[in-house]
C-alpha cells in the first residue's frame, strides 16, 4: 500500500500558494497555474491531480477555478484527495 505523508499548511498559506500561482493576476486559476502550484507544494503526478481537480472543482465548466464557491471546493478537495491538512 502506498502511503503519502500529509502536507501541513494553514488555510492562509494554501490560499497564498494558489495566489502566487496566478501569474496573470486575473483572480482565476487555470489548469497550468494550478498544476504549477501543486508542483511547488511537493506533490507528485501533478498532471493527473490537476485534471481531476479541475473536473471536480470547476463548477461552471469555464476552464478556470474562480469565485469563492469554487475556491472552497478546491480547498475541500485538497484536504480529501491530496492529503493536505489545512488548519
Amino acid at each position: 500500500m502506498y502511503f503519502m505523508p500529509a502536507i501541513n499548511m494553514g488555510q492562509r498559506e494554501f490560499l497564498d500558494l494558489l495566489e502566487r500561482a496566478d501569474e496573470d493576476t486575473d483572480g482565476r486559476l487555470s489548469y497550468y497555474e494550478l498544476r504549477r502550484a501543486l508542483k511547488v507544494s511537493g506533490l507528485h503526478h501533478t498532471r493527473l491531480r490537476t485534471w481531476l481537480a479541475m473536473r471536480k472543482c470547476d463548477l461552471n465548466r469555464n476552464g478556470v477555478i474562480n469565485g469563492d464557491k469554487e475556491m472552497a471546493e478546491l480547498l475541500s478537495y485538497a484536504q480529501k484527495k491530496w492529503n493536505i491538512r489545512v488548519e
